[in-house]
C-alpha cells in the first residue's frame, strides 16, 4: 500500500533533522517524488556568494530518495550507498526530483536531480536503500521489543 501526499509529509516530520531544513513534500506518484528545500541562511556553506553547503545538499537528495521509496511500500528503508556528483554551486530554494530505477525484493536504486532557484541542475545522486521490515506507524512496537527508549526518528529510524 502506497503512502498519500499528506501521510509522506507527516513521515517526514518525524525526522527532526529533515524538519529542521523544512523539507516539503511537493508531489509523489507511482515511481517519483518532489520535495523542496526552502533556502535558510543556516544552510549555507559559502556566506559571501550564498552557496549552499554541499552536506545539505547530499542530505536532501538521501531523503528525497528514501522517502521516495518509503512512500512507494510503506515501510521504512535505510541507506546502504549514497553517491552525490556536484554539477555547480547550489543557490535559493532546491528542488529534488527522485526517480525510482529498481524496486528489488530487499534492496531498491533511485536516482535524484537537484535543481536550484535558477532552474539550473545543480547536483545528481543515487541512493540504494534497503528495505526494512519495519511498516510506518508499527516503529513503536519495533522499540519496545528491542528495549529501545524514546521515539524512532529518520528515515532509517535512528535512536
Amino acid at each position: 500500500m502506497s503512502l498519500t501526499h499528506d501521510q509522506l509529509q507527516a513521515v517526514l516530520e518525524t525526522c527532526e533533522f529533515d524538519r529542521w531544513l523544512g523539507l516539503r513534500i511537493q508531489s509523489l506518484d507511482e515511481s517519483t517524488l518532489t520535495v523542496v528545500l526552502p533556502f535558510r541562511t543556516e544552510i549555507v556553506g559559502t556566506p559571501k556568494i550564498k552557496h549552499l553547503h554541499g552536506g545539505v545538499v547530499a542530505s536532501l537528495i538521501d531523503a528525497t530518495g528514501c522517502y521516495l521509496l518509503i512512500g512507494l511500500l510503506n515501510k521504512r528503508v535505510s541507506t546502504a550507498s549514497l553517491v552525490v556528483d556536484y554539477l555547480r554551486p547550489a543557490h535559493g530554494n532546491l528542488v529534488a526530483v527522485a526517480r525510482l530505477v529498481k524496486m528489488g525484493s530487499r534492496i531498491c536504486n533511485v536516482t535524484v536531480e537537484v535543481t536550484g532557484e535558477d532552474g539550473k541542475l545543480a547536483a545528481t545522486g543515487r541512493v540504494t536503500a534497503v528495505q526494512l521490515n519495519v511498516v510506518v506507524g508499527e516503529e513503536g512496537q519495533l522499540a519496545e521489543s528491542a528495549g529501545v527508549r524514546g521515539p524512532l526518528q529518520g528515515h532509517g529510524m535512528q535512536a
